[in-house]
């Protein structure tokens, strides 16, 4: 093999490729612009919406209020709160709360005294139930307020009872719990970051590197030029090797666009990191997390590159090399969401699963933790991978029955 060759054959390639509509907007305007505005447009929908959610006056009913002493006055109070004490009926409730209408119900049954002091476990009779509808976010939201409202209820009859009895608040609160984050600033953004960022990273360098690969492959089968390209003083290990590279570097370029928008989407001023940091936080992120990301990118965009080659030269026309290249995206989507799975972490075993051990990894570098020889074996791994489907790709270049449509 020439390198020379192979040079020349890259060069003509990738010119090709910037030619070519479909690959630009799949390598520059989905990293840019379409999955930036996407994520960050929806979380801030997201966000707005959870805070509209939470500043407004919900309906509930309260059945049976007036066994609970002063607990109506106490829900009154909250402004987030509508109480409705006119409906008596527990059907018409119960229907209300499936229809919406009001977004969560307080059940106090008829055996309930506030006044009670039995000692014993049997407290079935004495307890307030919050019927809500957890499949609706508004009523879920509900029961959380109509939850602290009672509690902090509760908490005060408790208090008023220990006066009276002429006994210190510790008796019910002998310790206090108070949680502490001691992950820095850096550390929870990382965090963040880690869990989407290598799922978009790995499924646009797939995305990128699909309609390079078929487009110098069954593309060039279309267009009639695989003939002219085949008379060339080049062999079929050139050949392949000059359309591999071409194919990898598209994908990494896309990968890499990828991780400089996102970053700036997530980390920016306004962004959803901030929003939930705080917007006095300083948001930084170790460079050797960066770095590993464009370590990792080549192994990965590699393997694509030779996979999606290898399957795409099989195709008759670029439609049906889109036929079969889809289900390599759709397979690519499950070991890439690993990220975003809790216990899941990186192991020898799992350094030798592609794709999965690259979300892992990317995922535990954002966050400061870096496994050496972990990382070795998965980008070894990976080139093994991909140096066997460059070799079932230049086999099947071999077969003048697949180039030639015969």
């Amino acid at each position: 093999m020439k390198l020379e060759i192979v040079w020349v054959i890259f060069r003509k390639e990738f010119l090709d490729v910037l030619r070519d509509r479909r690959t630009l907007i799949s390598m520059i305007l989905l990293p840019i612009l379409l999955f930036p505005l996407l994520i960050g447009g929806l979380g801030s929908i997201m966000t707005g919406q959870m805070d509209k959610l939470e500043s407004r006056s919900s309906p509930i009913i309260l059945l049976g209020g007036e066994l609970a002493g002063g607990l109506t006055a106490c829900l009154q109070q909250d402004e987030g709160l509508q109480v409705i004490t006119t409906i008596e009926d527990s059907a018409v409730a119960s229907q209300m709360l499936e229809e919406h209408v009001v977004q969560a119900v307080v059940f106090i049954p008829d055996a309930f005294d506030i006044t009670s002091t039995s000692d014993t476990d049997d407290r079935g009779s004495n307890q307030i139930n919050i019927w809500y509808d957890k499949s609706h976010t508004e009523s879920a939201l509900t029961m959380r307020k109509v939850r602290d409202d009672i509690s902090a209820y509760r908490d005060s009859l408790a208090q008023q009872e220990l006066q009276v009895r002429g006994l210190p608040d510790y008796i019910v609160k002998p310790f206090l719990i108070e949680t502490d984050n001691r992950a820095s600033e850096s550390k929870m953004a990382g965090a963040m970051l880690g869990m989407l960022l290598p799922y978009i990273v790995i499924l646009l360098t797939v995305v990128g590197s699909t309609y390079s690969a078929i487009d110098l492959t069954a593309g060039e089968k279309e267009r009639g030029t695989m003939e002219t390209l085949l008379v060339c003083p080049a062999s079929r290990l050139e050949l392949v090797i000059g359309k591999f590279l071409t194919t990898a570097t598209v994908g990494s370029i896309t990968a890499i666009l990828a991780v400089i928008s996102m970053t700036i989407t997530f980390m920016g001023p306004g962004s959803i990191m901030t929003h939930e940091l705080g917007p006095d936080t300083s948001l930084s992120i170790d460079p050797l997390a960066f770095g590993m990301v464009f370590l990792l990118l080549l192994p990965i965009a590699a393997l694509f590159a030779a996979v999606l080659i290898a399957i795409a030269i099989n195709a008759r026309s670029y439609k049906e090399a889109q036929s079969y290249s889809y289900p390599v995206v759709l397979a690519t989507i499950v070991p890439a969401i690993a990220s975003m799975m809790p216990g899941v972490e990186i192991s020898a075993k799992m350094a030798l699963i592609p794709v999965i051990s690259v979300s892992l990894i990317l995922r535990d570098a954002f966050v400061g933790t870096y496994e050496p020889m972990l990382i070795m074996l998965s980008f070894c791994s990976s080139i093994v991978y991909a140096a066997f489907a460059i070799f079932i790709a230049v086999r099947i270049f071999q077969k003048e029955s697949v180039l030639l449509r015969i």
